[in-house]
């Protein structure tokens, strides 16, 4: 498909019900600056809330549909696919799949969409429907620093937070105060909240072997930061180029029952300990910090006293033979958590709390 062009970089856009948000996502897309030509592949999973008649429009207004020799329509029992060139962006491309069915409920892949219709780009932008860029220039700052910087593996940036529950921006989300590499120790401990999803461009060679406990894990970004900064060095940009939205019932964190031990809740915790573990057997030069980082993982996501009894046993259940393994005050510290004392908790972590470190945790 469209072999002739040499596309620098893919955008990645998976979207769902998200008509509120992916006009912004679209023009983040469209406004890029940049040297080199770039596709947008936006799959829309057959979303019920008007989103796709959006996204059509939008190609209506903004790309080339008359081109013969750029535009492509194609049409499957899964898909329509349009692709086309924006029409004042010479270096802007669309390939837009609208889903003919909701394959997220039918348990069928959606990558293959990304992948079959550009092999060629070097680099991958991630951006969600509901998120968006900010800086025209965002596209020609990172691939350019990874173009001179071959041992570059991923690069990332400052992200703004805006509130859709109070419609207005609440803060930032940035790794460093200054531009500088991440540390691998930072990605561990601090999940895949750290590096902000929508700011990630990668090289797309990361894909080539990508481990299969990583495949497997329920939540995409996290593994994807580790494995960048295990085969090479990720570079922090302080300047705010994306824009993240939080407290938004439609993103994959708002629809989460974080009260609720349900077995498709446990599957996905599983996931991501076994993704962990992976890592440590893989890698053992940082045994102690992937073992240390699921002692603190399993110990945060037990039910608190707002849960009931039931789900706190099924949750330590099934996580008891890691658990048997760990040190008294990792005890401590899980008994305290279930505590419902305000003035015990206050005081535990006032005093005591302070000076804890999950990665001084003995096995």
């Amino acid at each position: 498909m469209n072999n002739s062009i040499e596309f620098k970089v893919r955008i990645n856009c998976m979207t769902f019900n998200h008509a509120p948000y992916i006009m912004d996502a679209m023009n983040g897309f469209c406004m890029q600056q940049s040297t080199f030509p770039y596709v947008a592949i936006i799959v829309d999973d057959a979303s019920t809330d008007g989103e796709p008649e959006i996204i059509n429009r939008y190609l209506q207004d903004h790309f080339d549909l008359e081109d013969k020799g750029i535009v492509r329509n194609e049409e499957t029992d899964d898909y329509v696919m349009t692709f086309a060139r924006h029409k004042k962006n010479q270096n802007c491309f669309f390939a837009v799949f609208l889903l003919k069915y909701n394959h997220y409920s039918k348990k069928k892949e959606k990558w293959p969409y990304y992948i079959e219709f550009a092999k060629t780009p070097l680099y991958i932008a991630l951006c969600e429907g509901d998120d968006y860029w900010i800086d025209p220039l965002k596209l020609q700052k990172q691939v350019g620093f990874m173009e001179l910087h071959p041992n570059c593996t991923m690069t990332c940036s400052r992200t703004k937070l805006f509130s859709e529950n109070r419609q207005k921006y609440i803060g930032e989300t940035f790794c460093y105060e200054k531009d500088r590499d991440v540390d691998i120790k930072d990605v561990i401990y601090r999940t895949g909240l750290f590096i902000s999803t929508p700011s990630i461009i990668y090289r797309a060679v990361l894909g080539n072997n990508y481990p299969e406990y990583c495949r497997n894990c329920a939540v995409g970004d996290y593994p994807l930061q580790i494995y960048a900064t295990l085969h090479g060095k990720v570079r922090y940009f302080n300047d705010s180029m994306a824009v993240y939205r939080t407290e938004n019932s439609q993103s994959w964190m708002g629809k989460q029952d974080w009260l609720r031990v349900s077995d498709a809740r446990l599957k996905v915790l599983q996931s991501e300990v076994n993704m962990m573990k992976g890592f440590a057997n893989e890698y053992p030069q940082y045994r102690d910090l992937f073992e240390n980082k699921i002692a603190e993982f399993i110990n945060e996501g037990i039910p608190t006293w707002r849960s009931s009894r039931k789900d706190r046993k099924k949750y330590l259940d099934f996580f008891a033979s890691d658990i048997k393994k760990y040190s008294w005050r990792w005890k401590i510290d899980k008994m305290i958590r279930l505590t419902r004392i305000p003035r015990l908790r206050r005081y535990y972590e006032r005093y005591i709390l302070k000076d804890f470190n999950y990665h001084k945790i003995s096995y």
